[in-house]
């Protein structure tokens, strides 16, 4: 157990030394050496906004082609229609070719025209929409078949009917019936060619929805990560040389000068902070030196001062000597005094540097704290970007809806056609009864009648045909709904992950708020720093003033001589009095580690 725990210790020091190593790394590079800290969080922010980008365009394309292929789709649908009403155009010419020879009306002349016109038009819709050979070459076909029937019509059938040559257009009649079963045939194969065809399209384009769905969330989850980890490693990078200003700061706020200088190598706020600091470290150090030699000087004099004293009580003609070498210290010790004033003036000049150093960081915080908010308004417009994919999805649902309801549609109409062909073949079964009841001359019309009956049950049998394949269709369609429902169903799952992501943005801009905030505290520890420099200035004033007053006060006793006891005990107890400022000075000092 033990060694499987000291093992995990292991590992954890040799990843954390890893990952310091890479991070000094990563930070000496010299472009990044020469960003501010506002413009390093910029370049992560950067990264982020720019994978997003990418991850929407990307995905919008591929939509884009999905769509395209549901266009396809539709087009097919579209083209299957017409197919069944050309075959409906066919069936129909034929009843119109039996009508004709049955009463000889010219109206079935303009039917029949006005069908070959109808099968005209839809050609010409048809024939440019087919692009594989086999299609066009099938399709060309049923064309020469519609010119071939045109044909036996109007140059064999038209005129033997009106000559009465019943053998001559019973023949034609056989062969034209020939040519349009042939051409439905063809039509149904054509038929079904374009519903293999609908078949590839459709899978196609749930092939694509599921692309896109893939793309989108490998997407979002590489463009989160890379954008969370950017801004954690820019910020442990800033943090580690802060947390280490911070600590030289507490340990020099604690006295403890011997503390080891703050190393980076940078053009940004927190290098300059870092110059200023140990800057001010070594300026302190020579401050404090230079004050510990004036200390030990003090109080040196002092005792001097004090020994002096007593030997002018025992000895008053030793007076005037004494005197002399009490005026020189006092002056000397009032020079130090100012030297020390002055150098604590240069201290407080530093110190205010720091501070202005500290606010510099603060505004850069200030500035990465923009940033973020500019990149949330970008994740918003990510968020509006995806509702319009959103839109784009529900309205290829509701065109293949549309397209359910035309295939409902031609049920209804094929429904139509099988009442009227039940309709022709009761008809057909009257007209035979009739011409049996008529005998001999009935026969050419139970002929007729038994044709009409035929052409009935082929109607029949074609429509029974025709619903079927409408039915597949609309299986087919139904199919393609239920695909674009579930990928409409991913999309908005695609819309909640990507306002999750926003929600995510809003943290790490919480997280930039909260290192402003610590910024800001660092600065004001700064200010405080610099309020007491200035009491301790005001301290060393006061020492000053002290050691002036003690000069007046050995001038005075020396131009006094009168006097002499009295001011020897007043000198006595000035030099007592100097002596503790001098200890209290050198307790000062001794908190301080040099």
């Amino acid at each position: 157990m033990k060694g499987a725990t000291k093992f995990k210790r292991i590992k954890k020091a040799n990843r954390a030394r890893y990952q310091t190593k890479l991070l000094d790394k990563l930070a000496n590079i010299r472009w990044w050496k020469k960003l501010k800290l506002g413009q390093k969080y910029g370049v992560a922010l950067f990264v982020t906004i720019g994978l997003f980008t990418v991850s929407t365009v990307l995905t919008f394309f591929l939509l884009m082609i999905a769509n395209s292929k549901m266009d396809t789709v539709k087009d097919s649908g579209d083209q299957a229609i017409m197919i069944t009403e050309s075959a409906s155009i066919f069936h129909h010419k034929g009843s119109t070719i039996g009508n004709f020879i049955i009463d000889s009306n010219p109206k079935h002349l303009k039917t029949f025209d006005q069908l070959a016109e109808d099968f005209n038009t839809l050609k010409k819709e048809i024939n440019p929409a087919l692009t594989a050979s086999e299609t066009k070459e099938l399709f060309t076909q049923i064309d020469v078949n519609d010119q071939k029937i045109t044909s036996i019509f109007h140059d064999v059938i038209e005129p033997k009917v009106k000559l009465q040559h019943v053998r001559e257009y019973r023949l034609a009649k056989l062969q034209a019936d020939n040519i349009i079963s042939e051409t439905v045939e063809k039509l149904n194969t054509l038929s079904s060619m374009l519903k293999e065809e609908q078949k590839k399209a459709v899978s196609s384009a749930k092939s694509g929805l599921v692309l896109t769905l893939i793309v989108l969330g490998i997407s979002i989850i590489i463009s989160g990560i890379l954008g969370i980890a950017s801004i954690l490693f820019i910020g442990r990078i800033i943090s580690r040389k802060l947390n280490q200003i911070v600590h030289v700061s507490n340990e020099i706020a604690s006295g403890n000068l011997n503390v080891e200088s703050v190393e980076y190598d940078g053009d940004d706020e927190v290098a300059e902070l870092s110059r200023a600091i140990n800057s001010m470290k070594e300026k302190l150090q020579t401050m404090i030196q230079e004050i510990n030699s004036v200390s030990g000087y003090v109080t040196e004099r002092s005792g001097e001062l004090n020994i002096s004293a007593n030997e002018v009580r025992a000895a008053s003609q030793q007076v005037a000597s004494t005197m002399q070498e009490l005026s020189g210290g006092a002056e000397d010790q009032a020079s130090s005094a100012a030297r020390l004033s002055a150098m604590m003036d240069e201290y407080m000049e530093k110190v205010e540097e720091a501070a202005n150093s500290g606010m510099e960081i603060k505004n850069a915080s200030n500035e990465v704290l923009s940033l973020t908010k500019n990149g949330d308004k970008v994740m918003k417009e990510s968020q509006h970007q995806m509702g319009l994919i959103n839109k784009i999805m529900k309205t290829s649902v509701d065109k293949v809806n549309g397209l359910d309801e035309q295939t409902k549609r031609i049920s209804r109409l094929v429904k139509v056609i099988q009442e009227i062909a039940d309709q022709t073949n009761l008809l057909a079964l009257n007209a035979a009864i009739e011409a049996a009841r008529a005998g001999e001359h009935g026969r050419g019309f139970a002929v007729v009648a038994d044709e009409v009956r035929k052409l009935a049950e082929q109607v029949s049998f074609s429509v029974s045909d025709i619903t079927k394949i409408v039915e597949g269709i609309q299986t087919e369609s139904n199919r393609v709904t239920g695909s674009l429902q579930s990928g409409y169903i991913q999309v908005e799952k695609g819309t909640e992950q990507i306002q999750l992501t926003g929600e995510t943005f809003q943290k790490i801009y919480e997280a930039v708020n909260l290192m402003s905030k610590n910024v800001s505290n660092i600065s004001n520890s700064l200010e405080q720093v610099s309020v007491s420099s200035y009491h301790m200035n005001q301290s060393i004033g006061s020492i000053a003033a002290v050691s002036e007053e003690s000069a007046a006060g050995i001038e005075q006793t020396s131009a006094s001589m009168a006097q002499t006891n009295h001011s020897m005990e007043e000198i006595s107890d000035n030099a007592q009095s100097l002596s503790e400022l001098a200890e209290q000075l050198n307790s000062m000092i001794a908190k301080f580690k040099l």
